[in-house]
């Protein structure tokens, strides 16, 4: 048992936050309680798209201005800064490097529906923004690219914009980050509510930068219109919000099997074994897959680590298809066999190579959104009742296309490269 490795620490970590969840539980009570009223919160519409016939892609999370910056790799073997001890070393971290710095929009969600727009998708993003000189560069730039930005909400009150401050090595790498995100979670579930109601979308992705009773309003609105849900895990401190939300739903006896609200995650593989981690530990799961049952599966996959195959069997009872990203190494899929949905197959995507690496930051951002573009562009692969219906042949192909657009972010100075396109 994980509590029993971590010594009891991780199961007092987790009574915490089943104690929590109590207390979002009566937040969300009365917060869908007033989904009728305002409660201070506005939205600009400030762009229109022209009307469409086809249920448009909704993307509900972050949105920020991304600052990165990168070490100088032409500096000096002297001065070049070491990729892993940066901070552990006092004097290099006190000082500046010759360097970039590169300022752009970003944020999970509008990474994701960013790729997913310039890939075709009709998308629609819902974040919160500050009444700020940032807020209206991010607007700007998305009624620039002619996305849909309705959805938009600016809660007031002194809230920033979200902003994501990078620092990466002279290989492209990232060495440290700081993430002002306070104003993700005051984009209020009235707003989501809005949105489906407005727009009755066929897919929805949401990242883990919402709270959680923001959450729990996607996934019950998703399950009422019949949409294709994905999560986005986003870190390992906040990959588990999701499964706080699920929790919530069971415990208010709102759906029989929460099993069936989330279609697919997209972790990587620390925010995997998180999320393994403590659905077991609060209940969602209940099964262990055999150490001989890892190692036979791994025959098969020997270039997959034995904790990722056993952290997806883990977790397949309760989200079927999982998409893991493993960086360098590709990507670890498992989804429902054709023949037996409770029987899952696990497959290892071979990566694709960059030519350069400019900036790693927004490759699985990017990944993401070209698995939703596809997604949403061929309607045949979501059933009415929102589930997936792809055979793992196609989700491979799937996956095994998106690694393109994940490879040009990587080439790219941008999160999201401006070089994709539909074609």
């Amino acid at each position: 048992r994980v509590v029993e490795r971590t010594g009891g620490a991780s199961l007092l970590a987790n009574i915490a936050l089943v104690k929590n969840n109590a207390r979002i539980a009566s937040q969300i009570a009365a917060s869908l309680a007033s989904m009728g009223g305002s409660q201070g919160f506005s939205t600009t519409a400030s762009y229109s798209p022209e009307t469409r016939t086809d249920q448009p892609l909704l993307v509900i999370g972050c949105a920020a201005i991304d600052i990165t910056s990168r070490v100088d790799p032409n500096q000096s073997a002297e001065s070049a800064i070491p990729e892993v001890d940066l901070l552990r070393q006092t004097k290099l971290a006190a000082t500046s490097h010759p360097g970039t710095v590169f300022t752009s929009v970003g944020g999970v969600a509008q990474n994701i529906a960013r790729a997913a727009h310039l890939l075709g998708a009709n998308t629609v993003l819902v974040a919160s923004l500050g009444q700020d000189a940032h807020g209206t560069a991010v607007a700007a730039d998305l009624n620039r690219m002619g996305m849909d930005t309705r959805f938009l909400q600016y809660p007031g009150s002194g809230a920033r914009t979200a902003i994501y401050n990078a620092l990466h090595g002279p290989n492209g790498d990232l060495v440290a980050a700081v993430a002002d995100m306070h104003i993700n979670g005051l984009l209020s579930p009235q707003q989501i509510e809005e949105a489906f109601s407005s727009l009755r979308p066929r897919a929805v992705c949401v990242d883990a930068n919402v709270s959680t009773p923001a959450i729990v309003t996607t996934l019950m609105q998703a399950r009422e219109s019949g949409a294709c849900v994905v999560f986005e895990p986003t870190s390992v401190p906040k990959c588990t919000n999701v499964l706080s939300a699920l929790l919530v739903i069971k415990h208010s006896h709102a759906v029989a099997d929460v099993s069936s609200l989330v279609h697919m995650i997209t972790p990587n593989s620390l925010e995997l074994q998180r999320m393994s981690e403590a659905a077991l530990e609060l209940g969602l799961v209940e099964d262990v897959p055999t150490a001989a049952t890892v190692s036979e599966i791994a025959k098969f996959h020997y270039s997959l680590d034995a904790s990722v195959i056993r952290n997806l069997l883990t977790l397949f009872p309760l989200f079927p298809t999982v998409v893991v990203k493993l960086g360098e190494q590709g990507a670890a899929v498992i989804s429902p066999s054709p023949r037996n949905a409770t029987r899952p197959i696990i497959r290892h995507i071979q990566p694709l190579k960059p030519s350069l690496v400019e900036n790693s930051s927004g490759a699985g951002d990017s990944l993401v959104g070209a698995i939703l573009a596809q997604l949403h562009t061929r309607s045949e692969l979501v059933s009415p009742d929102g589930s997936l219906s792809l055979a793992p042949q196609e989700l491979d192909t799937i996956v095994s296309r998106a690694q393109r657009a994940a490879i040009m972010a990587i080439e790219s100075m941008h999160t999201v490269s401006d070089r994709l396109n539909p074609d």
